[in-house]
């Protein structure tokens, strides 16, 4: 198993040579470090230890509008403060009960920190095409109309709580514990009966923060979700799943860090 928990670790993975995001060598000149997820998400006290990771700086900079939208977000569990040079969350109103964020793609976001996870985990660069994967967020996604319509949460997000929490009770998962405690990312390969490759099953909690999007006619929700390699093989050092005929109990079927 692969953890990552410890100063140690994560000062090992600082020393990585490629950029996480593009996946391409970084000359001096063209360095800086990424939080993932971005620093100011977190409250002092729980800013370390922290993961970053190298990347081109002008890797980092494209995402710096989306970095302080999430950590505008995300702070909204600890009392964040808005702080000088924020950029405005735009919400629009749909009725007394029902709020979206428009200028926000919390999913994208979501998934580019689990590259940055993978990177960290098995050293290696995990490209965003032609990857397939599926994503759930603690956020609702819905389409941009007069009156949304909110997606139904996908059937196959209860399969990967489940598998993480079985895996959990075999004490068979990578993870990555950091910020104090207030961020935890859980992963696991997986071959299915009726699939031919690898899928990797995952979650990720922070802050507790499935209650963040409580939405009217849904349940909250954890996130997690799947993906798999070009290759459609796990990498060398990743754990795979452990078969139990053992019946794992559970009561929030859609969240993975709950009971």
């Amino acid at each position: 198993m692969v953890t990552l928990s410890n100063h140690r670790d994560f000062q090992g993975v600082q020393k990585l040579a490629f950029c996480y995001w593009c996946g391409q060598d970084i000359l001096p000149e063209e360095w800086s470090r990424d939080h993932i997820p971005p620093k100011r998400a977190f409250a002092s006290e729980d800013r370390d230890p922290c993961l970053w990771l190298p990347a081109h700086e002008n890797c980092n900079a494209a995402h710096s509008p989306v970095d302080q939208l999430t950590a505008q977000l995300i702070g909204l569990k600890w009392g964040r403060a808005q702080a000088d040079g924020d950029r405005e969350m735009l919400i629009s109103m749909f009725g007394p009960d029902l709020a979206a964020i428009t200028n926000l793609d919390v999913r994208a976001a979501v998934w580019r920190w689990v590259r940055g996870f993978h990177a960290a985990l098995y050293r290696e660069w995990m490209p965003d095409k032609p990857v397939r994967y599926t994503l759930e967020t603690p956020f609702p996604r819905a389409a941009t109309t007069a009156l949304p319509e909110i997606e139904p949460i996908r059937p196959a997000h209860q399969n990967f709580v489940h598998e993480i929490k079985t895996q959990r009770l075999l004490q068979n998962l990578d993870r990555i514990t950091c910020n104090n405690g207030k961020l935890i990312y859980e992963s696991v390969w997986c071959k299915f009966r009726d699939a031919d490759v690898w899928a990797c099953v995952f979650a990720l909690n922070i802050y507790d923060w499935k209650d963040l999007g409580l939405t009217p006619g849904q349940p909250p929700r954890g996130c997690a979700g799947s993906y798999i390699l070009p290759s459609g093989l796990p990498p060398a050092s990743a754990t795979q799943m452990k078969h139990t005929s053992i019946t794992i109990p559970s009561i929030d079927k859609l969240d993975a860090f709950a009971p």
